[in-house]
């Protein structure tokens, strides 16, 4: 089995301090020979350019991102993008942004407002795109919100949003999060 360095998968989303901060929890430290080489290649721009066909808000998600270690088996970290009919955000959006987070007890959500014509249907609201991440490795909210910007500006970039996409910095916490 091919293995790859954490730091060069999914093309690259993974910077030096989400790489200590994997690395350094129990079960990341699984993830310390390399992770499998087939399913941590980048799939951003696949997924940016499916996406930027099927605006099905009830069609699939597609993964981009999944970090196993040697040993297989359900994904350490798992990174996925779709067309989702839910409002842009609970907050309302932020000045000069076009992203935002939100989490629940389970997971963290970026929302992205890519506006296109054809993703307004009427009498409904208009479609957003949701990154969401799948952690068993235990991340912190900081962690979560830099794997999915970095994850979000790669599948963006097929989408062709007509509006200039501005995403916010990461949180050092995030609510519901740890």
């Amino acid at each position: 089995m091919d293995l790859m360095p954490l730091s060069r998968s999914c093309g690259g989303i993974f910077d030096k301090e989400t790489v200590a901060e994997v690395l350094g929890t129990l079960r990341g430290k699984g993830l310390r020979q390399g992770v499998q080489v087939e399913g941590a290649v980048d799939r951003a721009a696949e997924v940016g350019r499916f996406l930027g066909v099927e605006m099905d808000s009830t069609g699939p998600t597609k993964t981009i991102c999944f970090i196993d270690g040697e040993s297989g088996g359900a994904a350490e970290i798992e990174i996925y993008f779709s067309w989702w009919p839910g409002p842009f955000s609970r907050n309302g959006p932020q000045p000069g942004k076009s992203a935002a987070f939100e989490a629940d007890e389970r997971m963290p959500f970026l929302f992205v407002d890519c506006r296109r014509p054809d993703l307004v249907k009427p009498g409904k609201k208009s479609a957003v795109l949701r990154g969401t991440i799948v952690d068993r490795v235990g991340l912190s909210g900081n962690a979560s919100a830099k794997l999915l910007i970095a994850s979000a500006r790669k599948v963006a970039e097929g989408l062709k949003c007509e509006n200039q996409l501005a995403f916010p910095d990461p949180p050092e916490r995030q609510k519901g999060l740890k």
